[in-house]
């Protein structure tokens, strides 16, 4: 599989993960394998966070160095500089009745989103990048995208995912998505009351009463939890994180970055056909 380049653009939000959730029986929980696995995975990943991430008012830093970047004259003859990144486990759902999903069930590619309302490059990718894709793949049949909201920001990234889930229950997961993005930027903690919310989902064209009974719904919280815990089982504690076809790609990056690895993917499949 073609190794998408790291880009010295990219931006993370990192957070401590999340408290684990489940019973309390005690039952000590299996370690993922991919904890151990791919280690030059979270090696890089790690480098992308800490090279980006501001401090204090400081603005963030650059990027660290693309791996592939290294002094050719250190490679064997032969070796390749470039080599390809663990491949993630497949979590794509593929769920036809998906509501939080975007695209044709059965699409080549599917771009698995690890979000968080409260984040703000999430926010930039979902203002800018977000709606190209849309052009130039959902709707073409190519990419189906699906979401998984997370709390790594706190109790107001949780609100926001239960709220997510109301209005995916009224058929408008993505106008939600992207009216609490407007302008690339997070929506303030305020506009997450249950006031500002019903507002909102009126706004929207959706019944606020039904809206805000729905969020405190057991099949919203069952929802949000069941994107936590794989957040949690994969060991994804930035975002916004993607898994293009099972291969990570880290970051609000460029556009033209998501082009060629969904463009890659979709050769690839293209020649499995032939």
């Amino acid at each position: 599989m073609q190794q998408i380049p790291g880009n010295n653009k990219a931006e993370t939000e990192n957070r401590k993960p999340a408290p684990e959730r489940g019973g309390t029986s005690g039952t000590r929980r299996k370690v993922p394998w991919l904890w151990v696995a791919p280690i030059p995975v979270a090696l890089a990943i790690g480098l992308l966070i800490g090279a980006q991430l501001p401090v204090g008012d400081r603005a963030p830093g650059p990027a660290a160095p693309a791996a592939s970047a290294q002094n050719p004259g250190s490679q064997a003859p032969g070796q390749d500089t470039n080599p390809p990144a663990p491949a993630f486990p497949d979590v794509a759902r593929r769920e036809a009745q998906d509501p939080t999903a975007l695209g044709d069930v059965d699409a080549p590619v599917v771009m698995v989103a690890f979000t968080d309302f409260q984040c703000p490059y999430c926010a930039k990718w979902t203002e800018g990048t977000l709606p190209e894709l849309i052009t130039k793949y959902v709707d073409q049949g190519k990419l189906r995208i699906e979401w998984r909201d997370l709390d790594l920001f706190g109790d107001a990234s949780l609100t926001a995912a239960h709220a997510a889930q109301a209005a995916a229950m009224q058929g408008s997961y993505v106008p939600f998505h992207t009216r609490m993005a407007e302008g690339g930027t997070i929506a303030p903690g305020s506009a997450y009351s249950a006031k500002s919310l019903r507002a909102t989902a009126e706004d929207l064209g959706l019944d606020g009463e039904q809206f805000l009974a729905d969020m405190d719904s057991k099949q919203a919280k069952d929802a949000v939890k069941r994107n936590l815990d794989e957040a949690q089982e994969l060991a994804v504690m930035s975002t916004p994180v993607f898994l293009i076809n099972q291969m990570p790609f880290v970051g609000a990056q460029p556009l033209e970055n998501f082009v060629a690895a969904i463009d890659a993917e979709l050769q690839q499949a293209e020649a499995g056909q032939q």
